[in-house]
């Protein structure tokens, strides 16, 4: 599947990437870079997709829930925020933290996994000056 054929999909779905994401568990990040071209599709989602098309669409109930993050003040809340870590198996340094707010993970600066909140100590969030 191409970017654009999994774009299309999206908007025959009435969905976007955000709300794609949701539905099956994934990053939003890696939703957006398969809507892009930077990400190969996995062929496991291009599958899904194709369901969910041969169906008719989603199910009324998640078709339900993703218009209405559409739509409503829960589509204006943000997906991430930066809060100050500190993992707790043997680092006794704190960080700033990227927390994906979508599958509710953090990312470490220069580290590649994901951390979950059991893995840290959680500090305050960083506010941007005013």
């Amino acid at each position: 599947m191409t970017a654009e054929e999994f774009q299309e999909a999206l908007g025959t779905l009435n969905t976007t990437p955000a709300g794609f994401a949701r539905l099956i568990g994934v990053d939003i990040r890696t939703v957006r870079r398969w809507s892009t071209g930077a990400k190969m599709i996995p062929d496991t989602v291009a599958a899904q997709l194709g369901v969910l098309l041969q169906a008719g669409g989603l199910p009324s109930t998640s078709a339900a829930d993703l218009q209405a993050l559409r739509i409503n003040e829960e589509a204006d809340r943000p997906t991430s925020c930066f809060v100050w870590v500190q993992r707790k198996d043997s680092d006794p340094l704190w960080t700033v933290a990227e927390h994906d707010l979508v599958s509710d993970v953090f990312y470490l600066p220069g580290r590649i996994e994901r951390f979950v909140a059991d893995e840290l100590v959680i500090g305050p969030a960083v506010v941007a000056p005013e």
